[in-house]
């Protein structure tokens, strides 16, 4: 069955020191696209990530964000960094003596200075537990995110066999008018060369001849049969249980060949109209199938 390239999927998985929550979003792309949006010390983890992924899906765009919780964590905090604090006292103290500056070296200042007062790392247990549970919170984001793309391509498909539907039905309106054209024709030019021949009779050899090369110029038989193969081709990849947006992109692109052939060739206003309507479904088919795996 169809997959949509569109979806969304969270996971969310609580342990002992806090909890992780993964997000994860999906739109349609020519290729696989993966971007990562992660706190710093989940960077060793952007790379499988990237892979379960490429796994699982074919092509989309992937945006994946996650946040972690640590705040239950007996061991979580902050902490001073005293040598570094006392390295800036330092040299504050020194420039202010140097340069015989005025005002005071006090906490305000020296709280402002980057890397003095930092978050505690973390424990190797802590991180062992955290990793874990990141692992359960992208597989259930991924899980959701899959599941989404399997309803909404079930809609699509759901569309997609309505319009195929719509598109047989003018085709085979046209197979039936094709024949009927040539017998228009060949009564319109019996009358009109009985109109300027003042009503001698027509020369019977003459008119088929004429006929037969009109039958051969607008023939659009092997056009018709070629749109009915990839009519079908277009019906059974739908029920495949594999990516097939390309396949059916470019079955598109032969279907709408075929009909610009068949407009050409055809010399009637009715079929004229139903191959404007054709193509219009078929501009639409196309639209949803940009968005099919």
């Amino acid at each position: 069955m169809l997959k949509s390239m569109t979806g969304y999927g969270r996971g969310e998985c609580p342990f002992e020191d806090g909890s992780i929550v993964v997000e994860v979003k999906s739109v349609n792309h020519r290729h696989l696209d993966v971007s990562c949006r992660m706190p710093k010390r989940f960077v060793s983890r952007e790379n499988q990530a990237r892979k379960t992924i490429s796994t699982r899906f074919s092509r989309g765009r992937f945006d994946v964000f996650t946040q972690s919780d640590l705040s239950k964590g007996e061991n979580r905090g902050f902490e001073l960094n005293l040598p570094l604090a006392q390295q800036y006292y330092s040299i504050l103290q020194e420039l202010k003596d140097k340069l015989n500056l005025n005002g005071h070296i006090n906490l305000d200042l020296l709280a402002g200075v980057r890397d003095i007062i930092v978050v505690k790392e973390i424990e190797p247990e802590q991180e062992e537990e955290e990793e874990k549970a990141f692992g359960r919170a992208f597989n259930d984001a991924l899980d959701s995110l899959e599941r989404m793309r399997g309803v909404e391509g079930e809609n699509l498909c759901r569309d997609l066999l309505e319009k195929l539907d719509n598109i047989e039905a003018m085709v085979k309106g046209i197979r039936i008018r094709s024949p009927q054209v040539l017998t228009g024709y060949r009564e319109r030019l019996a009358k009109r060369v009985k109109e300027l021949n003042e009503g001698f009779d027509v020369d019977a050899q003459r008119l088929n001849q004429e006929i037969a090369f009109l039958a051969e110029r607008s023939d659009i038989t092997e056009e018709l049969v070629r749109i009915g193969s990839h009519l079908d081709q277009f019906g059974a990849m739908m029920k495949m249980g594999e990516p097939v947006g390309r396949k059916l992109d470019f079955l598109l692109q032969e279907i709408n060949r075929e009909i610009n052939t068949i407009a050409s060739k055809a010399n009637d206003a009715h079929i004229s109209q139903k191959v404007v309507e054709i193509k219009g479904e078929v501009e639409k088919i196309r639209e949803q199938v940009q968005n099919i795996e």
